[in-house]
Formats: structure tokens, sequence, C-alpha cells
């Protein structure tokens, strides 16, 4: 019974220090253990419930005309540039151009110079030598 009592007020008293050195922790945190405190809680931030609506909406349509007006010009001028203009050449003439160009690059390309069978043969035959073995 006596033992009972003696390690219960042991616990108690073990726990009583715990808090104590957990507050002691506290007070002396940095300064900015208390803002991020409340960053972590959320306090603080707007609600998105409390967002105001766009009242003025008369003003939004008429800067999209304007920017429709201007989206338009800047179109016009762009398709007015001579390097706007698409592909002159039809599919055919542009596939005779490729196969003039490929045949012009073969031309240059040296020939290939393989071995022969014979050449392949000789060069087997000079390495296949009998090798020791355990």
């Amino acid at each position: 019974m006596r033992t009972g009592v003696f390690v219960t007020f042991v616990l108690l008293a073990g726990c009583t220090s715990s808090i104590e050195r957990v507050q002691a922790m506290r007070a002396d945190a940095p300064e900015w253990y208390e803002a991020r405190k409340v960053e972590f809680r959320g306090v603080g931030y707007p609600d998105l419930n409390s967002v105001p609506e766009l009242s003025d909406r008369g003003r939004t349509l008429n800067k999209l005309e304007i920017s429709e007006a201007e989206t338009l010009a800047a179109l016009k001028w762009f398709n007015s540039d001579p390097r706007a203009e698409g592909a002159i050449e039809t599919p055919e003439e542009i596939r005779a151009w490729a196969t003039e160009v490929r045949r012009a690059v073969e031309r240059q390309l040296p020939a290939a110079d393989f071995l022969t069978d014979a050449e392949v043969e000789a060069l087997k035959a000079r390495f296949n030598v009998p090798r020791a073995r355990l």
C-alpha cells in the first residue's frame, strides 16, 4: 500500500515538473514563434465567404469591347505583314524540292567500304586461337 502511494506521488511530481518545463519553454520561445503559431491555426486569414462581388458590370463590359477592338486591330496589322502569308508552293512542288535535295545529299555521301565475306573469315581464322582452360 505504501509503495502504491509512493509511486503515485513520484509520478505526480514528475508530471508537474514536466508541465513547468513546457511553460518555461513557451515563455522563453523566440518572437517568431507566436507569429508561426497564429499561422498554423489559420487565425487572421480572410474568409472566402466575405469576398465582395463586382457591382459595376458595365465598366467591365466596356473594357472587353475596347480590348476586342484592340485585338482585331492587332490581328489586321499582323495579317498585313508580307511575312504572314502562307506557303505559295503546292504540296507537289514541296515534295519535288525535297526529293531533289535528298538526291543531292546522297550523291555527296562516300560509297560504303564494308569488309567482304572472305575478309571477315580471314579475321576470324586469325583470332580463332585455342585458349587454356582450367
